[in-house]
């Protein structure tokens, strides 16, 4: 190699804008590549309600559309939900939140104007539409352990402790302590007066106590007027808490109970001081037992005590918060009340939890639970809205959060990485500016990459191109087009100003040109024919190299 000449070519006006295009876009490529790590990882998909793997929630899924209960995937982002035309008949399921947002700067509109970096999880803007959401009469079922969803919960006041949950006996000992045993009284009862919330569940409500339940009820304050016919089907969205007739009366045998066994997977737990408020409607629904206890120092052990000349910290014995209801209304006694139900178990869905006989690992295994129960009947406390029907509404929709879940394949976290950008820079004004000047910088670019060639090789090459093609060059083929330019040359050739120019006498041009086929197309004013213009411009081509020789 010469290094000679390849150094003047670096150094050389081509030479630099090379450079210079070439290390603008190696740093968009970076800058793009750095945020797109932030998201596409690769990783197990898992807790995917359309997958049908032991992991998944795809048999819930299912037998929602069985229930005729329309389900959705948000792919994108939750700023989504701001577009939701009746969140009062909506459910957002958040299952297990396993990767962080990508961090974009936003316009905050408070003292800090720009927010350039978010915390872990969901962005600020996702936060409140997930609230504005809930404000309007949306439902919300937020289940996460250890994962990135502590800052959306930080918005309804409740804080995670991201650590290990364990208990010495409250656990299924066929399955090991990865699974833990939760009780509840009731998940609906919740005040310090028993019996005050039993018309917050359609399902359990049954105001005049003749054992049928209202929504099924022909007259629901009078006691002596039941239902015509219970069924599974009549039961509609709660038929789950239908349990058949009885052989001896012929009445219908419904299930009252409001406690549930819920069987968790690795569970955490959220802060003790933050669960309970009823001032800012947050209330305890299930608590651990007694012999749990959280592993604050993650070694898998129980130590008592701390250390803290060694740094070790004491693990703490329970009970622990590890389901709390948030209301909008105080309660959640109206119907149309937004609620939030946390869950600081990501997994108590999943296909071999939720359906006993899933055909996985833990077959003939997972004892029986209350899972299923217990998520259908918030399922149909979230959408039954009236009295009148059992069934889904015509506008009641389930959307299950796969925004932050892995993808199978690469291209799949790609599409959402790119529908994400999308939703952001239509969503937030300082989204809206970063585009703006993003395509300013590749407009910039465009100018940059173009080159900057002489007049004559670019406006000559133009024209020869379109030889033997005059319909379609008819511009470049027209006699005061080419006059122009050759005149142009002229007067650049030497050195003359447009003053200087104009000003010259007709015989100073003409020395100046020297060609009487050149000279006379000039002062000549007529009619040409295409292949009469193609032997001038040839001609002027070749009078312009022999005059750039001569310089």
């Amino acid at each position: 190699m010469d290094w000679k000449q390849f150094s003047q070519k670096m150094t050389s006006r081509r030479g630099r804008r090379v450079a210079l295009v070439v290390s603008f876009w190696s740093l968009l490529t970076i800058l793009v590549l750095s945020i797109a790590m932030t998201y596409v990882v690769p990783g197990q998909t898992q807790q995917s309600a359309y997958g049908d793997e032991w992991n998944d929630l795809g048999a819930f899924r299912a037998e929602l559309n069985d229930m005729g209960i329309e389900t959705t995937a948000l792919v994108s982002s939750p700023l989504l939900l701001s577009d939701i035309d009746h969140p009062e008949q909506t459910v957002f399921i958040v299952s297990g939140v396993e990767r962080d947002t990508i961090s974009l700067p936003r316009f905050t509109g408070d003292d800090d104007v720009i927010q350039f970096s978010e915390g872990d999880g969901y962005t600020s803007s996702e936060i409140m539409a997930i609230r504005d959401f809930v404000n309007r009469g949306g439902t919300v079922m937020l289940m996460d352990d250890f994962g990135y969803s502590s800052n959306l919960a930080a918005e309804f006041g409740l804080e995670y402790t991201n650590h290990r949950l364990y208990a010495d006996h409250s656990y299924d000992t066929t399955l090991g302590s990865d699974f833990v045993w939760v009780n509840t009284t009731s998940a609906f009862n919740f005040t310090s007066a028993p019996g005050t919330q039993t018309q917050v569940n359609p399902c359990l409500r049954d105001l005049d106590k003749d054992g049928v339940v209202d929504i099924l009820d022909n007259d629901p304050d009078n006691p002596e007027v039941g239902a015509n016919l219970v069924n599974s089907r009549t039961s509609g969205l709660c038929a789950h808490r239908y349990l058949g007739i009885d052989e001896f009366t012929l009445e219908p045998i419904w299930d009252w109970t409001e406690e549930y066994e819920l069987l968790t997977n690795t569970p955490s737990a959220f802060e003790k001081a933050s669960s309970y408020n009823p001032a800012e409607h947050r209330y305890v629904i299930a608590r651990t037992t007694q012999d749990s206890w959280l592993d604050n120092n993650d070694d898998g052990n129980y130590t008592v005590g701390g250390y803290a000349a060694l740094g070790i910290q004491g693990d703490e014995q329970g009970p622990f918060p590890v389901y709390v209801r948030y209301c909008d209304k105080i309660l959640c006694r109206t119907p149309d009340s937004g609620r939030i139900h946390f869950i600081s178990d990501g997994s108590i869905l999943i296909n071999s939890l939720y359906d006993p006989d899933f055909e996985s690992q833990y077959l003939g295994l997972v004892p029986d639970n209350d899972n299923r129960k217990w998520v259908l009947d918030l399922i149909a406390e979230a959408l039954l809205l009236n009295d009148n029907g059992t069934s889904a509404g015509e506008n009641s929709l389930v959307i299950f959060d796969e925004s932050r879940h892995q993808q199978p394949t690469l291209l799949g976290d790609t599409y959402n990485l790119l529908y994400y950008l999308l939703i952001y820079f239509t969503n937030d004004w300082m989204a809206m500016l970063i585009l703006f000047l993003a395509l300013f910088i590749f407009l910039e670019a465009v100018l940059i990459r173009k080159e900057d060639p002489e007049d004559w090789k670019h406006v000559f090459r133009v024209v020869y191109y379109g030889f033997g093609d005059a319909r379609r060059y008819e511009y470049y083929q027209r006699p005061e087009k080419i006059r122009q330019v050759l005149l142009t040359r002229v007067r650049n050739i030497n050195a003359l100003t447009r003053e200087e120019f104009d000003a010259l006498p007709a015989a100073e041009l003409q020395q100046m040109i020297r060609d009487p086929v050149l000279i006379r197309f000039i002062f000549e004013d007529r009619r040409y024919r295409p292949d009469e213009l193609v032997g001038i411009v040839k001609r002027i081509k070749q009078w312009g190299a022999i005059e750039l020789g001569g310089e």
